[in-house]
């Protein structure tokens, strides 16, 4: 289950990191079938049967994949690289891959683990962690499933820390507002 971890209240402006993804024209947009292809020309067969895994699980439910979407966003691109710091400092884990991530409404990214194409060469340096925070004004409609705890309307700044960095999760979003998500998968100090 995950765990209450603290606040990001007083320390990150999350307004203006909200305001600039819904004002960016650049954030990547991901597909099942995107992600499929990126990996078959970029990732080893480990990482490849991992994706395939969890797109498995989306067509053995039935899930239209054509309808299926979300968008990343990534510090020092798309955002200052020191909310990244900020909050690397707050968590006292160095920071392995970080993001935001949105969800439109009307979408919802199906029961998945995320798949790091790195996981095997950052094993190899020590233990992996992830936090999760909720950036936006708590919007109705905007919904994470992890593993057995559902987050709706969590205030602002709330921060939760997972029990393992592979847990099963799902987005989904029936309000009218886009759903934003920071997400920090790092090596504990």
């Amino acid at each position: 289950m995950p765990s209450y971890f603290g606040t990001t209240e007083g320390i990150i402006d999350w307004d203006s990191v909200v305001d600039l993804c819904i004002n960016s024209n650049t954030g990547d947009r991901n597909t099942p079938s995107g992600v499929i292809a990126r990996s078959e020309s970029e990732a080893e067969g480990f990482v490849l049967d991992n994706y395939h895994e969890v797109l498995g699980v989306w067509i053995d439910a039935g899930y239209n994949l054509d309808e299926i979407f979300w968008h990343d966003y990534y510090p020092g691109h798309h955002f200052d690289i020191s909310v990244q710091e900020k909050f690397a400092d707050l968590v006292n884990a160095d920071p392995l891959r970080v993001f935001v991530s949105e969800v439109v409404p009307g979408r919802n990214v199906p029961y998945h683990w995320d798949v790091e194409d790195h996981e095997a060469e950052w094993l190899e340096h020590g233990a992996i962690e992830r936090w999760v925070c909720f950036i936006d004004k708590p919007r109705w409609g905007s919904v994470l499933i992890l593993e057995d705890t559902a987050f709706h309307n969590i205030p602002q700044h709330k921060i939760y820390k997972w029990d393992h960095y592979k847990s099963w999760h799902a987005g989904t979003n029936c309000g009218i507002h886009s759903q934003y998500l920071f997400h920090f998968v790092g090596r504990p100090r």
